[in-house]
């Protein structure tokens, strides 16, 4: 065979392969195409700014910007190494007929690392000593931090040390493929791309470890979009003006997925009045909190929250001031997140009629459903991505191409509104978490229901605020139930991170609420807010029927025959699947137009539904106990996914004991719409707590029926805030919101947490330490998985290593659900609901049992059944459930 008779692929370096065709396009082609695109990144305002102020700059100067261009362009230069290149040949391509042994799996940044301490490869690039001098006040050290980081744009950082052996064989020429002549041609090209990198006498590049990890998330990024080839269509063949052309392809392809502004921004004519923003008719006016948050509070503050009682509009005051911020060009986007992914998936409607008002259409951008497992086709609101399959791209999961791992690309959108876990990964050591931090710099970062009960959790939400208000983005956090040391601890999370000073309990009681807070130079700045006309006194009681579920449904009943709607919430799915099997059992012949059905088929409401279910279940909560009611008594059961985002307004609230912020929350649900229809014994609002007894101490000692309360209930593990909230609510009337300051801290503050473990005695004092110890190991389990952004990815390299904590994480996350595919797909109990295509099961359920294969379920009365090796469950109008042998 003639030299140019052999296939294309034996004869030039190719980035991209596409496997059934057996095309190529040119490794010098793609670096172009990366370059060109990391190019058209930073002519946008904002993301340019982000990258400025990660380094400390207030701006980026061009010299500086074409530097970032040329290393992004060099991200794929690994791939010139011959063993890599002749994974894509066949047998025949080889003079013996064969593979060598030493071309057998390699890959293209691990192999690249002995070579960086070879001189020739950085002398063929021919201007890297020079740049090293001229570009760096560190004797070279920030740049090769940022080489190195644009080499690990694979989504993990890159070990320097203890990496593969050097296999030399595979940097040497082969056939037609020299590495070292190619990295010389690279080298010439990058200078012709980007000659401003190459200019004498500009500035030093940004020395800030902050601003290496900040540059990766927008290579990676960047190599995202060059990637694509419906935008940039391979060329095998040298092209002397294929660059030019990488610049016209990387401008459409920054503008089609919605990153260049310019068009909308000239087509925005401004912020419209409150009530045509929120489709409120006629002439309303903000309340205060809304006026609070968005009008009063200088848009330039950094970081927000609004602390305001369930149901007072605060979602409207964040989009508010997101509209706002937008009009003043300080954010291009809005991450909206929530705790649970109904809460997202209710808020995304909301959020996608605030959008169609604030924006034009001809420049209105999709609203995303930020929720793995929510496809577009089971919401037509919902989108996917673009996503790109290049074959042999290994800096991607190889099991899982891009086109089908929407999570990661979520926050590239410019609107979306998903789990605040999808945010939180960006600030992990998990798979491309610079990528996500980088797309989520230019939104809006609002976080809804935020607390403190949970150290690991709020550990990592602290260090994803301080990574995304450290390069100049923006946040708003929002909560019903806030106590003082943690509002002034996400305060302290601010650009400038500082230790925090607590309050008495006293002084935390006396602080104002509502009220929006902002940073001050002397710790925070706290606003007092008008009440939102919204205030309502709920009579409390206590009932020690937690586990008399008989005394349960016998209650409820009695409401609903007198034409209330009765709402139970408790804290376990199993508590809330026996209270309703008891309650459809104590249901007589006239009753049963009183439980709570969808289509007919009689149901509860909890989080392991499939998500076509779950939607169906949303949309007929919200039409029974919504502001829209029909009249007439009913019962609907369901555990926490009944607390947050369901505009439900209950006559009569049953629920367990939990946590007062918690129950604060369920309480938001009870008399939330003013109406005059009301039964008459529910004219005033009521809620009655269901506990265990009046000692709470046999919770201390393992028992088997917790119903989540205490150390082995697994839900809410510290009896002392419960013993709190549970003399809180004997016999009290709560005057809401006046009293939500005083009752949040005389539940949660440190001070009242120690006057119950004094009274109490030796066994609870035991109980407090093992909380508090394990709130510290939380907090240091937590910091081992925060990503180090303080670390340079040279002078540092084994601080900022990944290591294989990454499923840990993604568990302790609560993103440890497995979704189970069914071949065929069963239809849902539920009529009117597609067939269930697939399923989110716990990994804990699976024990560690593989469901790669799609399962093959069996049809059973009102359901199915399947099995995962000797793993038996059952899914019908009471939701997923194991079943025992």
């Amino acid at each position: 065979m003639t030299s140019e008779a052999a296939p294309v692929y034996t004869r030039r370096h190719w980035a991209k392969f596409n496997g059934e065709d057996r095309t190529i396009h040119l490794l010098e082609h793609h670096l172009a195409d990366v370059g060109a695109c990391f190019e058209a990144l930073l002519a946008q305002p904002i993301i340019r700014q982000r990258l400025a102020r990660a380094g400390g700059l207030e701006s980026l100067d061009d010299a500086t910007a074409a530097r970032l261009c040329v290393f992004a362009a060099l991200h794929d230069i690994g791939k010139v190494n011959v063993g890599f290149q002749t994974r894509v040949w066949q047998d025949a391509d080889f003079p013996q007929g064969r593979r060598p042994a030493a071309f057998r799996r390699v890959g293209h940044y691990n192999e690249l690392v002995p070579v960086l301490a070879e001189e020739w490869f950085f002398n063929a690039l021919g201007w890297w000593h020079k740049a090293t001098s001229s570009w760096d006040d560190r004797d070279g050290e920030t740049v090769c931090a940022l080489f190195i980081a644009t080499l690990s744009h694979h989504g993990r950082p890159l070990q320097l040390e203890g990496g593969l052996s050097h296999n030399r064989v595979i940097w040497e020429s082969f056939g037609q493929l020299d590495p070292r002549e190619c990295v010389e041609r690279i080298g010439r090209l990058v200078q012709d791309w980007f000659p401003a990198a190459f200019s004498e006498g500009a500035l030093p590049l940004p020395s800030s470890p902050a601003f290496q990890h900040t540059f990766l998330g927008l290579c990676n990024w960047a190599d995202w979009i060059g990637s694509n080839e419906a935008w940039f269509p391979y060329v095998d063949a040298p092209q002397e003006d294929y660059f030019q052309l990488a610049q016209k392809r990387a401008e459409k392809a920054i503008s089609t997925v919605g990153l260049d502004l310019a068009g909308q921004r000239s087509a925005f004519t401004g912020v419209p009045g409150f009530g045509e923003l929120f489709d409120i008719e006629g002439s309303p006016e903000p309340n205060a909190i809304q006026q609070a948050a968005a009008i009063d509070t200088p848009l330039g503050k950094r970081l927000v929250i609004i602390e305001s009682e369930t149901g007072s509009g605060k979602t409207e005051a964040a989009l508010w001031r997101f509209a706002k911020m937008y009009e003043a060009k300080l954010v291009d986007g809005l991450y909206f997140a929530l705790p649970t992914r109904a809460a997202a998936v209710q808020i995304h409607g909301r959020v996608k009629g605030f959008i169609a008002n604030l924006l034009p259409e001809s420049h209105r951008p999709p609203v995303v459903l930020a929720v793995p497992g929510y496809e577009p086709g089971e919401d037509a609101d919902a989108i996917g991505l673009p996503g790109y399959n290049p074959w042999w791209d290994d800096h991607h999961d190889a099991e899982r191409p891009w086109a089908t791992e929407n999570p990661k690309r979520f926050l590239s959108a410019q609107i979306a509104v998903g789990t605040v876990d999808q945010a939180m990964m960006g600030a992990l050591k998990v798979k491309h978490a610079h990528l996500r931090a980088a797309c989520l710099s230019r939104s809006l970062l609002v976080v809804d229901e935020v607390h403190a009960s949970d150290a690991y959790m709020s550990r990592i939400l602290r260090a994803l605020l301080e990574a995304h208000l450290g390069a100049g983005g923006y946040a708003l956090l929002m909560s019903a139930t806030l106590g003082s040391s943690a509002r002034r601890s996400w305060l302290a999370a601010g650009p400038a991170p500082r230790a925090v000073d607590s309050l008495s309990l006293e002084e935390a009681i006396g602080s104002p609420y509502p009220a929006v807070s902002t940073t001050a130079p002397d710790g925070e700045s706290l606003r007092r807010v008008e009440e939102n006309g919204q205030t309502k006194t709920v009579g409390v009681s206590l009932e020690p029927v937690m586990h008399d579920f008989e005394a349960v449904a016998r209650r409820a009943l009695e409401a609903a025959r007198e034409g209330a709607k009765v709402l139970v919430v408790r804290n376990t799915v199993g508590h809330a699947i026996r209270t309703q099997q008891t309650l459809e059992e104590a249901a007589g012949p006239g009753d049963k137009g009183l439980l709570f059905d969808v289509g007919g088929v009689v149901t509860l409401h909890h989080g392991r539904f499939a998500a076509v279910d779950r939607q169906l279940l949303d949309r007929r909560v919200e039409e029974l106990l919504g502001k829209d009611r029909d009249a007439g008594g009913r019962v609907v059961v369901g555990t926490q996914t009944l607390e947050q985002s369901l505009d439900i307004d209950a006559d009569l609230l049953i629920t367990d004991l939990c946590p007062v912020d918690v129950l604060l929350q369920r309480i938001g649900r009870l008399h939330r719409h003013r109406r005059d229809s009301r039964p008459n014994q529910c004219k005033a609002p009521a809620c009655i707590v269901l506990t265990p007894g009046d000692d709470l101490s046999p919770l201390l000692a393992r028992t088997e029926n917790a119903n989540g309360l205490g150390p082995h209930g697994g839900v809410y593990e510290d009896l002392r805030t419960l013993e709190a909230t549970r003399r809180l609510a004997a016999g009290r009337e709560w005057r809401i919101p006046a009293m939500n300051r005083e009752l949040v801290e005389r539940a949660t503050h440190p001070e009242a947490l120690e006057e119950i473990v004094r009274e109490l005695g030796d066994e609870w004092r035991v109980h407090a330490n093992n909380v508090e110890g394990g709130q510290i190991a939380d907090g240091l389990t937590a910091a081992n998985a925060i990503l180090r952004r303080d670390k340079s990815f040279f002078t540092d390299n084994r601080d900022i290593l990944f290591g294989s904590l990454e499923e840990r994480i993604r568990t302790r996350l609560g993103d440890d659900r497995v979704d189970v595919v069914f071949d065929p797909p069963p239809a849902s109990p539920f009529v009117g609901s597609p067939r269930i295509e697939r399923l989110a099961v716990s990994t804990r359920w699976l024990g560690g049992a593989d469901v790669q294969e799609p399962v093959s379920p069996d049809t059973t009365d009102g359901g199915f059944a399947f099995a995962i090796d000797d793993r038996r469950f059952i899914y019908d109008r009471l939701g997923l459930r194991r079943l025992t042998a």
